[in-house]
């Protein structure tokens, strides 16, 4: 959810979601499985992202800090091509890319909310593509999203 716009960003209740991720291919660790925390969405709070790259205009990619103290536990989700990985929007989750010389790991993803937030979404010109004349920065809208 650090990616899109937050409810009041879009004048929403709610930004329920339920992504499915499809595996195309076998997705291990060497090719970037997904990783997930376990119970992370149980708090139902987003945690503060932050580009990785140091800036949202160099990369769209976000990271966000994983505190082993605090419980924190990354664990492996991988699968076997046509596989289904399922989770909401507030699963801390995420990948380490790919670091295999020869195996791809291609996802096909899917996320179903409600269609309120898509039409809000859309109203002001937010789209999930890496290509959207919005500034994707603009949707800190002074949210607590820690």
């Amino acid at each position: 959810m650090g990616y899109w716009p937050g409810p009041k960003a879009l004048g929403v209740d709610e930004t329920r979601t339920c992504t499915f991720s499809l595996a195309v291919d076998d997705s291990t660790e060497e090719n970037g499985c997904l990783r997930y925390v376990p119970g992370s969405g149980l708090s139902r709070k987003l945690r503060q992202h932050s580009p990785l790259s140091g800036s949202r205009d160099e990369g769209h990619a976000l990271t966000i800090d994983v505190d082993e103290s605090k419980g924190d536990v990354i664990k492996l989700a991988e699968c076997k091509r046509g596989s289904v990985t399922i989770h909401d929007e507030f699963v801390v989750h995420g990948s380490g890319g790919n670091t295999s010389k020869d195996k791809q790991r291609r996802t096909y993803v899917l996320a179903y909310r409600p269609q309120a937030v898509v039409d809000a979404e859309r109203k002001i010109g937010f789209t999930h593509s890496h290509n959207d004349v919005v500034n994707w920065d603009t949707f800190n809208d002074g949210e607590e999203r820690k």
